[in-house]
């Protein structure tokens, strides 16, 4: 196989040299402290059974709850959907994989395909479309948005993401072009965004003025801080065309980065129509709201995020924390801070 871990390598330590910590909150300083001994060579090709993968990455899931799993995702979407989701190689090497006639799939994937399967039928994606995943991970979904649409995709995050879910792609789409990083001139141009197939950015590079048809956060904007939260999506706002769509599935709330960030607060303008808001598939901690981009001012997204903070607190009544379970929101919140300050 042609040797593709060069140009990853001087992509990543170009973005070590160029990193803006601001936008690593604590809970990424805290996982990337403990993999710094894998960002090397050598440990790409089994990223996802050496730890590389560690955090983005459900690979916790037992072979019985894989195959439950997988059984209820095929009833609900079908098997051929399914299959035209999944690859035919086992690239990251996970340990507890499983195959379905030709295809190898984790638990972590069908997630991703459950999805892609509810927003289908709302989308009408083609090879002009533009597709960008804000904290892809390393590229599981988006990679199966671009095996089934053809779309230009943007990947945007840290540079230990972006070291994992550039081998990926490469793997996966070997013909297309690739722009990263360590191209941009000056400035990211909208040329460069055109004349390439896959884009692999950092948050501190900014997006020229395009049009976005579908915007993505998958399970991540919730183990980032409100700082950088507002800042994704000031340029959410900024880029969606009008009658695109966004794609938010986070945790109703989570505190690792220090305080509570809870998905009810995240700042939506009014510029948003409802299409999906439900408790996400299988994960009950988690929400997927899923809105399109409109020209007319509306209530319609505050009205949905008062509901989906009603949902939260039925959540945390159930949160195996005790002071998290029994204390009120804004004490909890107050005891979170004054934890962060002093550690």
């Amino acid at each position: 196989m042609f040797d593709i871990t060069s140009e990853i390598i001087d992509n990543y330590n170009f973005n070590l040299k160029n990193y803006q910590k601001s936008y690593q909150s604590r809970h990424w300083k805290y996982n990337n402290k403990k993999k710094k001994i894998l960002f090397y060579k050598k440990k790409l090709k089994n990223f996802r059974s050496n730890g590389l993968s560690k955090g983005m990455d459900d690979l916790f899931y037992s072979k019985t709850q894989s195959l439950i799993l997988y059984k209820k995702i095929v009833n609900e979407c079908g098997e051929k959907f399914v299959h035209s989701m999944l690859l035919k190689k086992n690239y990251g090497n996970p340990k507890k994989h499983f195959r379905a006639k030709n295809f190898v799939y984790t638990a972590h994937e069908l997630f991703h395909i459950k999805y892609i399967y509810d927003i289908k039928k709302f989308v009408s994606l083609t090879k002009n479309s533009i597709i960008c995943e804000i904290g892809p991970g390393y590229g599981s979904m988006i990679a199966k948005l671009k095996k089934k649409y053809n779309s230009k995709i943007i990947l945007i995050d840290l540079p230990e993401a972006n070291f994992i879910s550039h081998y990926y792609l490469k793997l996966i789409f070997p013909n297309k072009k690739f722009f990263t990083s360590k191209d941009i001139k000056k400035n990211v141009s909208k040329n460069d965004i055109l004349k390439n197939d896959v884009i692999i950015l950092c948050p501190w590079d900014n997006l020229p003025n395009l049009k976005i048809d579908l915007f993505i956060n998958s399970r991540s904007m919730m183990e980032m801080t409100n700082d950088t939260i507002l800042s994704y999506f000031k340029q959410i706002h900024n880029l969606t065309k009008i009658g695109g769509y966004f794609l938010c599935i986070n945790r109703y709330y989570k505190d690792t980065v220090g305080y509570p960030v809870e998905m009810n607060n995240y700042p939506y303008d009014n510029f948003w129509k409802v299409l999906i808001s439900k408790t996400s598939w299988m994960q009950n901690h988690i929400h997927f709201l899923f809105t399109k981009r409109t020209k007319n001012s509306s209530e319609e997204i505050f009205r949905e995020l008062k509901k989906i903070k009603l949902i939260s607190e039925n959540v945390k009544k159930k949160d195996p924390f005790f002071w998290r379970r029994i204390l009120p929101t804004p004490v909890y919140k107050f005891y979170k801070k004054m934890k962060f300050f002093f550690i």
